[in-house]
């Protein structure tokens, strides 16, 4: 009988071993399932172009994880400890929600920006139009003059292409296209002013 109930205790401690090794040694399977997905879908276009740095960060971290992973797989089942890992990939699914958002938040301030410096440049290229065609004028001033009258130009159509990329969504490009506008316009509006103000101090 003691061989017996030996054997049995002997038999429910390798039993119970190896449902404690079966239970800490699992990899994180689902956890690194659902991270993946979330990453999947914050590798949307709108977050790639209003929130890549974000994003970067989220893969970096899944990376993090999944290397975490394979240390753990690669060492001996009594010494595996997935805890790391899995608070890897928490950071990593928080970190691709968190890109989400910051794409949604990137987007509307561009279109706000974008849509605000369009609605500016039609009044400031007509007044710096206005305010070229008062500028001092002289052999000495004709290159200066056709150089800012190009620039107006250059400004215009900028302005356009500002207003074509917003119809099209394409906050970003509208915004850049918008600041070159106005960028152009200020210079030349700078300039004017500059030569009328020497101007005034000759006489």
């Amino acid at each position: 009988m003691k061989t017996t109930s030996r054997s049995l205790f002997i038999l429910s401690l390798v039993l119970g071993l190896g449902l404690a090794l079966s239970g800490c040694a699992s990899a994180p399977t689902e956890e690194i399932n659902a991270t993946r997905g979330a990453i999947t879908a914050a590798q949307s276009d709108d977050v790639r172009t209003y929130a890549p740095e974000s994003l970067k960060a989220a893969e970096d971290e899944l990376n993090k994880a999944l290397a975490e992973v394979q240390t753990q797989d690669d060492r001996f089942a009594l010494s595996r400890d997935y805890q790391p890992a899995s608070a890897l990939l928490k950071s990593a699914k928080d970190l691709a929600e968190k890109a989400n958002s910051d794409a949604q938040m990137n987007k509307a301030k561009a279109k706000t920006d974008a849509e605000t410096t369009i609605a500016l440049l039609p009044q400031l290229i007509e007044d710096a139009k206005k305010l070229l065609a008062k500028a001092p004028k002289g052999k000495d001033t004709r290159a200066d003059l056709e150089a800012m009258q190009n620039d107006l130009k250059l400004a215009e159509e900028a302005s356009a292409e500002a207003s074509m990329a917003l119809s099209q969504e394409k906050y970003l490009e509208a915004l850049a296209k918008a600041n070159t506008a106005k960028e152009k316009t200020t210079a030349v509006t700078d300039q004017v002013n500059a030569a009328i103000e020497k101007m005034r101090g000759r006489r």
